[in-house]
């Protein structure tokens, strides 16, 4: 059965119930892309004295740079091996009364949620998720369709390079340790990553999911606040200067929605935005809180319809999603004006979980 996109003002109305986002783990990927059960990519954010009149030149050492290989199909592999590492406690904290097994609706990385919370209001691109259920949990991940793969294999030197921009910028602004200066003298590396993992829920959907954060913010104090609390994070973003009424207004109601619906996913409580010029220069910073993003006239978003189709989404996966065999795939793939398509699969090339998880995991 398909699912047909409705109109976004269709899935306005109340805001649906959603449950502040709990850190629940961490894990860090280094210069080859190795994951370690620590948090030694942790980075802190430090800021400028002034916001204006900056000077970063987001072209610096591009030659010099580490590539992340976009191509390389990771999966969820990571996730899942953190999920192996911390087994007990996610059974602690995904108990429920008078059963032995978690309650976990849904395993899966923030991206994907983005992607499909942006759903209603996406016009060009499609995308391709495909889902496996084993012990009663519902692995969701997402897969390069063949747009994405022919955008990727016609990039120009040019697009490249403006893929780049948003790594260096998160270098001028970050620090290994509180108090420090960002050290701009050795390459980006963008195979690096810190990432949390987090528990949360919407509406009767219970999610697993992670994220990478960028950073710390060093003056915030987690002294008698709860632990597991987000808001200390930090986001970090890149944007063109706007100078007419019609970059304004595309960048609210674009930009500000994904920046929105990533920040809101992880608890994250403001963005910092580089703005720079066609050069590749960032020339000013403005910080804006994420509560704000929804409340510009110019966005014409509504955070109640993202999170309502998203659950209504979620509702059809579980629907969809019958058979509890780590071996079947269900594939669903989405292009703009089209409905939903789900297709059951015996496929290995969308294989979600990986026959050393199957075989490790205990819970």
């Amino acid at each position: 059965m398909n699912f047909h996109v409705k109109r976004a003002d269709r899935y306005d109305g109340r805001f649906p119930s959603f449950r502040k986002p709990s850190e629940i783990g961490f894990f860090s990927l280094d210069s080859e892309r190795k994951f370690h059960n620590d948090n030694h990519q942790m980075k802190y954010i430090c800021l400028p004295r002034s916001l204006r009149n900056v000077y970063m030149d987001l072209n610096a050492g591009y030659e010099d740079a580490i590539r992340k290989d976009f191509g390389k199909k990771e999966k969820i592999d990571i996730l899942l091996t953190w999920i192996l590492f911390h087994q007990d406690e996610v059974k602690h904290m995904f108990h429920v009364p008078n059963s032995n097994k978690p309650q976990i609706d849904f395993v899966c990385f923030r991206g994907l949620l983005t992607t499909i919370g942006t759903t209603i209001y996406e016009n060009k691109e499609d995308w391709l998720i495909c889902a496996t259920k084993f012990r009663s949990v519902i692995y969701l991940c997402a897969f390069d369709t063949e747009d994405h793969i022919h955008r990727r294999e016609t990039a120009t030197p040019r697009d490249k390079l403006m893929s780049a921009w948003g790594y260096k910028f998160e270098q001028y602004l970050v620090t290994d340790a509180p108090n420090s200066k960002p050290n701009l003298s050795i390459p980006v590396n963008e195979k690096e990553e810190y990432c949390i993992v987090l528990k949360g829920r919407l509406n009767n959907h219970t999610l697993l999911y992670s994220a990478e954060v960028d950073g710390k913010d060093p003056f915030y104090s987690n002294s008698d606040r709860d632990p597991s609390s987000t808001q200390c994070y930090l986001e970090l973003k890149t944007s063109r200067m706007m100078t007419t009424d019609r970059q304004h207004f595309n960048f609210c109601r674009y930009k500000l929605l994904k920046w929105w619906l990533q920040s809101f996913l992880v608890g994250i409580p403001k963005v910092i935005c580089g703005f720079r010029d066609d050069d590749g220069i960032v020339r000013n910073l403005e910080v804006f809180p994420v509560s704000e993003m929804p409340k510009a006239p110019e966005s014409q978003w509504s955070p109640s319809s993202i999170l309502n189709f998203t659950s209504h989404f979620m509702d059809y996966v579980k629907s969809s999603v019958i058979k509890d065999d780590p071996n079947v795939v269900y594939k669903f793939y989405w292009k703009p004006g089209n409905p939903i398509i789900c297709e059951e699969l015996n496929s290995s090339e969308y294989q979600v979980l990986p026959e050393w998880y199957i075989s490790n995991l205990k819970i």
